[in-house]
């Protein structure tokens, strides 16, 4: 186990055409964003970085599978959106707010193993819902704005993944959609043990008082939608290592202050590296999906930067821990049912 481990932890998987989605990744978050910046709406960015959120998802389909899937998630984040921005008007307690948040957890678990959407699990709608219910209650006027920024946004990276039909040759290397029915999906692993997270997470960052509690849980979700138990406990060490160096990054990118417009272009940049490195090493990628979180959380909710970082490394060790304890409880009760399924065959005999 632990040579499995270390391994997966220093792997670097094969380019495997990863060019391709970061490509698309990047453009869907360039036009929207310099759009915006010419417009002088800078104030959207946030809905805007959720929208194009659309494009990272199922780089593995066939175009017409990935045009699908992207509809779906597209639409489920500019629900999550809605959903953030509704529940910022709740009452002034972040019991409530993280409630919803959870909620929205739940729900998109389940839909992801309905239609087997990757990257696995409810980490960007969690991220999406998160971010709009933590901010200061916004005018019902922008709101609805922010949410037609994120359909706009979501429908444009749907468009952009679906311009792979002009390239045909790609499709037969990529998988069909497949579609599990509502019961199997909701009996699925992830699905209990996600939720089990976020109830373990919340009340640790309200008790803790984190300020992201989003963040918590987002990092406590993240290693359990891999699979296998080594996976798992591989992603949860990634998830720290990686933030840690990309707390580095975003320090360097913080600190000199940059004009709006600089901001943009490091997030564009950010987004299409990270899309391409995600896959071949998750902690390498955190070097750049760190400070991408970041600098959109800082353009959303301006503040110090050093209380922003250590925010950004308590609130993901919280998230990271709770994560390894679901693990170990889960390889526990795995093995106790063995036991007994063992001891049962041995009475039979």
């Amino acid at each position: 186990m632990p040579q499995v481990l270390t391994r997966e932890l220093v792997r670097f998987a094969p380019h495997d055409g990863a060019h391709r989605p970061a490509l698309r990744c990047a453009i869907s978050v360039a036009v929207p964003m310099l759009t915006l910046l010419a417009i002088g709406r800078i104030d959207l960015v946030g809905a805007t970085a959720f929208g194009a959120f659309t494009a990272i998802f199922a780089r593995d389909l066939t175009v017409p599978a990935r045009t699908a899937v992207q509809a779906v998630c597209g639409l489920g984040l500019t629900a999550s959106v809605a959903i953030g921005v509704a529940a910022a008007h709740l009452p002034a307690t972040p019991w409530l707010q993280l409630l919803v948040v959870v909620a929205v957890a739940a729900v998109a678990t389940v839909g992801g193993e309905m239609i087997a959407w990757k990257p696995r699990g409810p980490l960007f709608f969690v991220f999406a819902a998160g971010a709009f219910a933590g901010s200061a209650p916004m005018p019902a006027g922008w709101g609805v704005q922010a949410v037609v920024t994120t359909a706009a946004t979501a429908l444009f990276a749907t468009l952009v993944g679906s311009a792979g039909r002009l390239l045909p040759s790609h499709a037969p290397s990529r998988r069909p959609l497949v579609v599990t029915g509502f019961r199997k999906a909701l009996s699925q692993r992830p699905v209990t043990d996600i939720i089990v997270a976020c109830a373990l997470t919340v009340p640790l960052t309200v008790a803790l008082g984190i300020e992201h509690h989003y963040w918590a849980l987002v990092a406590a979700v993240v290693p359990l939608t891999v699979v296998g138990t080594t996976g798992q406990a591989a992603r949860a060490v990634m998830r720290i290592g990686g933030t840690v160096g990309g707390l580095g990054v975003a320090a360097a990118l913080l600190v000199p202050e940059l004009p709006m417009w600089g901001v943009v272009l490091v997030v564009i940049v950010l987004q299409g590296v990270a899309e391409l490195l995600v896959l071949r090493n998750y902690t390498v990628a955190l070097l750049f999906i760190t400070p991408l979180a970041l600098l959109v959380s800082h353009v959303m909710h301006p503040g110090p930067e050093v209380a922003l970082l250590l925010d950004r490394l308590v609130s993901t060790s919280i998230g990271v821990v709770v994560a390894l304890l679901v693990l170990a409880a889960r390889i526990a009760a795995d093995r106790i049912a063995a036991d007994r399924f063992r001891r049962s065959a041995d009475r039979a005999h």
